[in-house]
């Protein structure tokens, strides 16, 4: 994710998938197809798909469509596996756009979501899960960014039966005895390698192995080496696949470990050392060249192609930053005539930022603020001093309230959307760019989302479902998001209305921070904070559904989704800035 530093510290998480079809009257709506068709989830003496196995009859058209979704450069899926993920591990753009997974229930309709929970544990907690396609499964654990006291074994890459969750084999990565330890990053690559940064190393691990076939140390260019954590794995869209990293650092003397350090040390340790930013070449891992930027940058890079170079946009502490990668000449350069102002007064920090079509646009509150609310501003590539911003919880926060985004925001350019959040105040809102003008305007909001996650939209543009996290407003306190007892549930909303569409049953918390991660044959990962995953499975329901989910989802096959809590359409906002 997109970094947050602030005090809830809220950034840190097969062998064989069946091969016979079943029945099209279990298969739901596939909205990933734009010619979907849509069929009953169970008829009378039928057993309904249960989620761990998910519908492995989708998983055909998931591939298929994969594999023709990243031949468009314009998806930002250049030298990565084609292959459905996390919004962090799989395009270029962190966009949280997953149009080939398989969203199994209807999307005007009733539905009910099957669960099932691993019996698989994994020490020191899972930070991504990420795929290289439907049999390959990979996560990253034991590096959490809250520490786990009983757990001091490191960080390690694991490959997983995504069925089961059962371990097929595990690797530690060796580190220095003086590590920052907090998540690092990982994407599998084109070729079908692990990828992996975390602390000042990269490693390249074979995937059926699980063997480190390389890995290399990068040198900082300001502070020590065990006081940096390489953040935000990028693979440019050049002929190699550079490797495109840039470093969290903290303050030189501190011993904290996890996330909170980058904001927790300087008091007493002082300012943390300025970002380095480098270029590394994908087979060797060696540094290609770096830079040291003008100031810390917390939040992870988005890149895009630009001509014969990459761009490369960061959310830095004061103003946006553009890099430019050029692969031929092999430089690096911060553009000093892109740097536009992001932030109002009292905000702090931005997540990284998404890009939608000649836009990037910028969050705020990566680092938590005590006065004012989030906005959205939206800035244009080719001109820095057009910048358009809307702020929907208003600007001033009241007396004794904090504003934190959890995540990056979502987009959707083909419906010209993108979504926000905020896990202190609470609430998600949709959001339409005119992609010609920069204007904005709030088409949906929903006061009782609250999620300290990425949203991720899936389907077809038509048929788009937006899902995350959606905690428990039920006895909610913000006090709860510190002692890991607050309760959630899996939340599918329809994209361009925010009506629910599909709710799971409410369960124990997650790992705060970390998005729930789609997966194939309809599944959704859920990264539990005691190192165990929850799949969930929407499922369509039918005059003919006779059989309910067990444990029972929030929206059932007789549940009236009037009574549901409902989206405002075009609301009415608070005075802007």
């Amino acid at each position: 994710m997109g970094a947050s530093a602030g005090p809830l510290v809220l950034r840190t998480i097969r062998t064989t998938l069946t091969a016979a079809l079943v029945s099209l009257m279990s298969v739901g709506i596939y909205v990933g197809n734009s010619h979907a068709h849509e069929a009953p989830s169970d008829v009378r003496g039928r057993s309904l798909p249960n989620a761990s196995q998910g519908v492995p009859s989708a998983i055909q058209h998931e591939v298929d469509c994969m594999r023709s979704y990243v031949k468009d450069p314009s998806h930002n899926f250049t030298n990565y596996a084609a292959a459905i993920g996390a919004p962090e591990v799989t395009d270029a753009i962190h966009s949280g756009l997953q149009p080939c997974a398989t969203f199994t229930g209807k999307v005007n309709g009733k539905n009910q979501v099957a669960q099932f929970t691993t019996a698989q544990s994994y020490p020191g907690g899972v930070q991504i899960v990420t795929f290289g396609g439907p049999n390959a499964a990979f996560l990253l654990g034991g590096s959490p960014a809250i520490p786990i006291p009983s757990y001091t074994d490191g960080p390690y890459v694991a490959r997983f039966n995504p069925s089961t969750g059962a371990q097929i084999w595990r690797t530690p990565l060796p580190y220095r005895s003086d590590q920052w330890l907090l998540p690092g990053s990982m994407a599998v690559v084109k070729d079908g390698s692990i990828d992996v940064a975390i602390g000042p190393r990269v490693y390249k691990l074979d995937p059926t192995t699980g063997a480190i076939t390389k890995w290399v140390s990068q040198a900082m260019l300001d502070g020590e080496q065990g006081d940096a954590n390489l953040d935000g794995f990028a693979v440019a869209p050049d002929a190699r696949g550079t490797i495109l990293l840039k470093s969290q650092n903290r303050s030189t003397g501190c011993t904290i470990q996890g996330s909170s350090a980058m904001s927790g040390c300087i008091a007493e340790f002082g300012p943390q050392p300025d970002t380095t930013f480098f270029a590394i070449d994908p087979v060797t891992l060696q540094t290609i060249t770096s830079i040291k930027l003008d100031q810390p940058v917390t939040a992870r890079p988005i890149v895009i192609p630009h001509r014969k170079q990459t761009y490369i946009y960061l959310a830095g502490a004061t103003h946006g930053i553009r890099i430019i990668w050029n692969p031929k000449a092999r430089t690096l350069t911060q553009d000093a005539s892109w740097s536009p102002s992001y932030l109002i007064s009292g905000q702090g920090a931005g997540d990284a930022p998404v890009l939608m079509g000649q836009w990037v646009i910028f969050n705020a509150n990566a680092i938590t603020s005590t006065t004012t609310h989030i906005c959205a501003t939206v800035v244009r590539q080719s001109n820095d001093t057009d910048i358009h911003r809307v702020c929907p919880w208003g600007v001033s926060l009241p007396a004794g309230a904090s504003s934190e985004a959890p995540a990056s925001f979502s987009t959707d350019p083909e419906n010209n959307m993108f979504y926000m959040q905020d896990v202190l105040v609470g609430g998600v809102f949709g959001v339409h760019l005119n992609q010609s003008t920069g204007a904005l305007r709030v088409r949906w909001s929903r006061p009782d989302w609250r999620t300290s996650d990425y949203l991720v939209t899936m389907g077809s543009a038509k048929n788009r479902v937006v899902s995350s996290q959606y905690i428990d407003p039920s006895g909610f306190s913000v006090a709860a998001l510190f002692n890991n007892s607050w309760h959630e549930s899996l939340l599918w909303a329809n994209a361009a209305t925010g009506a629910t569409v599909a709710q799971s049953a409410i369960n124990g918390p997650t790992s705060l921070g970390w998005m729930y991660m789609p997966g194939y044959a309809g599944r959704m990962y859920a990264l539990n904070s005691d190192g165990t995953f929850t799949i969930y499975l929407p499922l369509a329901c039918s005059r003919l559904t006779t059989q309910s989910v067990s444990p029972t989802s929030t929206t059932t096959c007789s549940t009236n989704y009037s009574t549901l809590p409902q989206p405002i359409a075009l609301p009415t906002l608070p005075p802007q800035p």
